[in-house]
């Protein structure tokens, strides 16, 4: 498979929560670029492409969670849960622009 990825990643599994049908749910973030980062969606219920999504990310220097808000580019069922990839346009109440 060619990889069409513009920027490069990191592989930082990071704890996590996202705001899904049942409020606040546990996520895992796998990779983290540029422009987004690669979820791990611990759920049963499905998400939607193109959905805004809301993360509360841990990070291990930080005291207080980060915050994120981003659109889902795609997602895709793995079983048990789900796996997909962020865009992100707003980090901690600051506006991030996307370049296209």
């Amino acid at each position: 498979m060619k990889e069409r990825r513009k920027f490069p990643r990191s592989a930082l599994p990071l704890k996590a929560a996202f705001f899904g049908a049942n409020g606040w749910e546990n996520c895992t973030v796998n990779e983290v670029s540029r422009k987004g980062m690669g979820v791990l969606f611990l759920t049963p219920v499905g998400l939607n492409e193109g959905s805004i999504i809301h993360l509360k990310v841990l990070l291990p220097s930080e005291p207080r969670p980060v915050t994120v808000r981003g659109i889902l580019k795609w997602i895709k069922n793995k079983g048990d849960f789900f796996i997909g990839g962020i865009e992100w346009f707003r980090i901690n109440n600051s506006p991030k622009r996307i370049n296209n």
